[in-house]
């Protein structure tokens, strides 16, 4: 399957473009930190004129008797999980851009061949953003142009460097941002690159970032059980500068108080 691309939507011509990018909220957990996540919903809110979201994968806990966690521990049934998300991101539904399946969601899928992202896609009227696994999306406006590979990412890595890694073998464009989660982990790296202009025989550098996105669970009882590294709760979000002399991005980590 070819690598799908999107094109995100831009209300008029903002100062500031703020793209959310929302990952591993793991509804249904025992861990999740919803006083955080009601900041961050108020965050939306409160720049909705200027804001996009983009979601990135284990949306819900999805705990099956085969895989880590305590089926007895988590809250709700996985429906009932993906009927919650459903009403939680309902008066957001028209900012999403793009929406990722992860390794917690497609739990139920390989074990049901129920996909609980594609329901609540369809739930919310968006099914024509539902990537399932990778896809870019790309912003423009005021000539101003940005793209955002995204993938949910898989398999383990320890290091900030082992997550970069795993970035880098992913890259399949020269997208701004490659982004992707899973691993419950800040990661903000930016890096430059060059390109050439084939017209004026110039060079032109621009910065790009491997950004991975954290969670909004606190230290999980399956985490402390296998002593995982203990961190603090976050979200990421992406400051796009509509301004045509200083195409910036940077990035905003919604943090737990």
């Amino acid at each position: 399957m070819d690598l799908i691309y999107k094109k995100g939507t831009v209300i008029g011509k903002p100062d500031e473009l703020r793209v959310y990018l929302l990952n591993d909220l793991h509804f249904g957990s025992e861990s999740v930190d919803y006083e955080l996540w009601e900041r961050i919903k108020q965050d939306i809110r409160e720049n909705r004129h200027r804001s996009r979201i983009l979601i990135n994968g284990d949306i819900i806990e999805g705990v099956t008797r085969q895989s880590k966690g305590d089926i007895y521990k988590q809250r709700m049934s996985p429906k009932e999980q993906v009927d919650f998300a459903v009403s939680e991101f309902y008066e957001f539904r028209d900012l999403i851009d793009a929406v990722n399946s992860g390794n917690h969601d497609q739990r139920i899928k390989n074990e049901t061949s129920f996909d609980p992202i594609e329901t609540f896609c369809k739930d919310l009227g968006i099914l024509d953003k539902y990537l399932e696994y990778e896809g870019i999306i790309a912003y423009s406006w005021n000539k101003c142009f940005y793209s955002i590979q995204m993938h949910h990412g898989s398999g383990g890595a320890s290091t900030t460097a082992g997550i970069i890694n795993k970035m880098k073998k992913m890259r399949k464009s020269n997208c701004t941002v490659t982004y992707i989660a899973h691993h419950h982990r800040e990661v903000a790296e930016p890096f430059i690159e060059y390109y050439i202009d084939p017209f004026n025989h110039k060079l032109h550098k621009r910065k790009h970032w491997f950004i991975c996105g954290n969670t909004i669970t606190k230290h999980a009882e399956y985490a402390k059980k296998f002593a995982y590294e203990e961190k603090f709760p976050s979200q990421a979000v992406l400051l796009l500068s509509g301004n045509r002399k200083n195409r910036s991005v940077e990035v905003e980590w919604i943090r737990s108080m």
